[in-house]
């Protein structure tokens, strides 16, 4: 039975309609993290009182990690689950991205990842249960251009996830990955660094559909559950037909997303 969550990238998006879901539909008390405290505490207003608790700060740092931790335990007495919800990417070519942008990238989507799941991990085997879900992507299973630092951190939170499932196997301890398509968030505006694309962006999934949907994993035993038809499809499709994949990619995505890229 799952009472207490800790998710990450809580204050807008997949993360803020995630611990709305977990509190409502799950009725579990929900730690949430993120680096806008004022989004944190519109949260907590609008939920239950005393179903979220929150602690803002900077996930690229590993002192604020190590707080973060210590706090979620000291509060829960022992998460049952983790969800490693944030991320950021950023649209750009690679060989002119700024170092500094892709440190955070890697940082943000990677380090802090590996260093939370590595904590839950150690605790949860303690106690022989809790699960440890990562927003992924299906980005984790193929490439685009201009997003190269963000699919490469995705492919290696999959790479994780198979990884542990080996490791983990008959401790009580469940790692899995969701991996959805475009949702309607905020995550492609900041991804541009701008108010606006450059072209209209093709419309994404209901966020609320799509939380839903991850939420129904927690119940199942996938290491990867894919949300909603169409992402589903692509994924299918890059799988079993490899060759036509990359021909269509390289005759449609270069100009596609060229367009969106800072050049």
């Amino acid at each position: 039975m799952l009472n207490y969550a800790l998710v990450t990238g809580a204050s807008s998006g997949l993360g803020r309609e995630m611990v709305r879901q977990l509190v409502l539909e799950r009725n579990l008390t929900v730690l949430a993290t993120a680096r806008r405290v004022d989004r944190l505490e519109s949260l907590a207003r609008e939920l239950p009182a005393g179903k979220v608790h929150f602690l803002a700060g900077d996930l690229i740092e590993p002192a604020f990690r190590e707080r973060l931790w210590n706090w979620a335990e000291d509060t829960s007495g022992g998460l049952d689950l983790l969800v490693n919800n944030a991320g950021i990417g950023h649209y750009s070519e690679f060989s002119d991205q700024d170092p500094a942008i892709v440190r955070r990238i890697v940082e943000v989507n990677l380090m802090a990842l590996l260093d939370l799941t590595q904590r839950a991990a150690r605790s949860m085997q303690k106690r022989g249960s809790g699960q440890i879900l990562q927003i992924s992507s299906i980005l984790g299973f193929f490439g685009i251009p201009y997003s190269a630092v963000y699919v490469a951190t995705k492919h290696a939170v999959n790479g994780l996830v198979k990884s542990l499932n080996y490791e983990l196997r008959g401790t009580g301890v469940r790692v899995w990955a969701s991996c959805p398509g475009r949702t309607i968030s905020e995550f492609s505006l900041a991804a541009h660094g701008a108010t606006k694309a450059s072209v209209p962006l093709p419309r994404g999934a209901p966020t609320d559909r799509v939380v839903r949907s991850i939420l129904r994993g927690l119940d199942g035993r996938q290491a990867f559950r894919i949300p909603c038809l169409f992402p589903r499809m692509i994924t299918w499709f890059s799988h079993w037909f490899p060759a036509m994949f990359d021909w269509l990619m390289a005759r449609w995505s270069l100009s596609y997303f060229s367009a969106r890229a800072d050049r």
